[in-house]
């Protein structure tokens, strides 16, 4: 069977709580491959697991030129430093060995990194882009402005594996949870302004998540209509989610957030911002409803449209949507479009 290499971010051996949406996803990838007995080895560019960031550069680097040419396909995990940094080294030796490479850039944000860099800069990510056999973007809009630099460009979402199977259609209990850090850019004010306006005493409102701003405290949400969880350990996510009937998200920056994707995966409609990324995931009116950035009163009114006739047809529809999000389906197209044979 042909040799994969995979070049990305592992977990933090220091501190495995630290681990960012990258790693999860990479993980996920290394699970998948595992159980289709793919082979394969890594390189891990996590700077936290070195000494220092030129060491983790250094080491990395060495390590790529070293064993390079024992593989056959080699696929860069790519963060915005690493596409940069690592990516023309994997290009010259792709060239020098004649081997297959893949990117697969994670975010949603390239294209305004690229916008606003300085020659070199565009330089390189355009040599990057361009002497890659397969690239992979996390989001459409990625996938449109770079198709222009390699035809072999592919769409590779932020993926999650689905943990339970939902009883469809599910009840509507009025039960509304946040997820994510507690931050004013998550829409947090926004969700603090409505908490105590909603027509009756049967709404519930919970938000869980680390406080990162020292004017949100558990004091300020026992004054609100406001349950505050605390941070929950991404093991529990699911089970936790599923006790809920509608995952809110207000907030004024996102890429493809992987809770949207868990919601999904249980047949859980979303209340999310009109943001470019959340846009290709939640259809207004199909798997949930969208409103305008800052607009407490949009809030407001999307969770009191919904009653449980309108529930029910959203709830199948976020589930039906959770396909295209499904891990084990874009492994497979992902394995089939660097070249690799099952």
């Amino acid at each position: 069977m042909s040799k994969l290499l995979l070049i990305g971010s592992l977990k933090n051996k220091k501190d495995p709580s630290k681990t960012g949406g990258t790693v999860v996803l990479f993980e996920l990838l290394l699970n998948e491959l595992n159980e289709r007995k793919i082979v394969f080895d890594v390189i891990d560019t996590l700077k936290e697991n070195y000494p220092n960031p030129t060491i983790a550069y250094l080491f990395t680097s060495f390590k790529l030129i070293k064993h390079f040419g024992k593989y056959e396909f080699i696929s860069l995990q790519a963060t915005n430093n690493s596409l940069i940094l690592l990516g023309p080294i994997m290009v010259f030796l792709s060239k020098l060995f004649k081997k297959k490479t893949s990117i697969r850039k994670f975010a949603g944000d390239l294209d305004s990194v690229y916008k606003n860099s300085n020659f070199l800069k565009k330089f390189i990510i355009r040599y990057v882009l361009k002497n890659t056999n397969v690239n992979f973007f996390e989001t459409k809009y990625l996938v449109n402005y770079f198709h222009k630099f390699n035809k072999n460009t592919y769409w590779f979402p932020n993926v999650r594996k689905q943990v339970i199977t939902p009883k469809i259609p599910r009840s509507f209990n009025k039960r509304f949870i946040y997820i994510g850090t507690i931050n004013e850019e998550k829409g947090i004010d926004e969700i603090i302004a409505i908490s105590d306006q909603l027509n009756d005493d049967y709404y519930t409102l919970d938000l869980y998540g680390p406080i990162l701003e020292s004017k949100y405290t558990e004091e300020l949400f026992q004054q609100k209509k406001v349950n505050y969880g605390g941070s929950l350990n991404p093991t529990d996510v699911i089970d936790v989610l599923d006790s809920y009937d509608v995952l809110i998200l207000p907030s004024y920056r996102e890429g493809y957030p992987g809770v949207i994707i868990e919601a999904f995966s249980l047949g859980i409609p979303v209340i999310a911002t009109r943001l470019q990324g959340i846009m290709e995931m939640v259809q207004d009116g199909m798997n949930g409803l969208l409103i305008d950035v800052k607009e407490s009163a949009q809030l407001k009114n999307a969770i009191e449209s919904i009653n449980h006739e309108t529930y029910a047809v959203l709830s199948e529809n976020a589930l039906k949507s959770f396909s295209n999000f499904n891990s084990e389906e874009q492994t497979n197209l992902f394995l089939k479009r660097i070249g690799i044979e099952m």
